[in-house]
């Protein structure tokens, strides 16, 4: 399980932290890697790659949407819904810490590495690691310029 710490801008303006919590289990994983066409890692590092700013949101939001999680306080399980989803994609915490996934490579890798179960992580690793060697440069993701 991945417990990150979000910090941002309430909406009257005050500084604020919401402590998130993400997991994957295998199931999810390989539902995740096998229902992306292509693949999820390949699918995720050619969007960067290409500077396509539609799938890099697409995938990130698809991620951290079926990650999230809340722990129940008084069972200490980890709930994950739609609904509890979509009541956390609303929030200004969800908004920070996807711009913070979408604009900064490390700290999305370090994310992305922190969800895959640990049983599947290093050939996940060793994919990304085949796919790098294959490609350039990967070109962190740039927001659309206005004219």
């Amino acid at each position: 399980m991945l417990k990150k710490p979000v910090n941002y801008t309430d909406y009257d303006g005050n500084p604020a932290t919401m402590i998130c919590y993400f997991h994957l289990n295998k199931f999810e994983w390989l539902e995740l890697e096998a229902y992306t066409k292509g693949g999820l890692i390949e699918n995720l590092e050619q969007a960067l790659e290409t500077n396509n700013a539609k799938k890099t949101i697409d995938i990130l939001k698809k991620l951290i949407l079926k990650a999230y999680g809340e722990k129940n306080p008084e069972t200490g399980m980890f709930e994950k819904t739609d609904d509890i989803a979509i009541r956390f994609s609303k929030t200004e915490a969800f908004s920070e810490l996807f711009y913070e996934l979408a604009y900064n490579e490390e700290k999305s890798k370090e994310f992305f590495f922190g969800l895959i179960p640990p049983e599947v992580r290093s050939q996940a690793e060793a994919k990304l690691t085949e796919l790098a060697a294959t490609q350039t440069t990967v070109v962190p993701f740039e927001p659309a310029k206005s004219e």
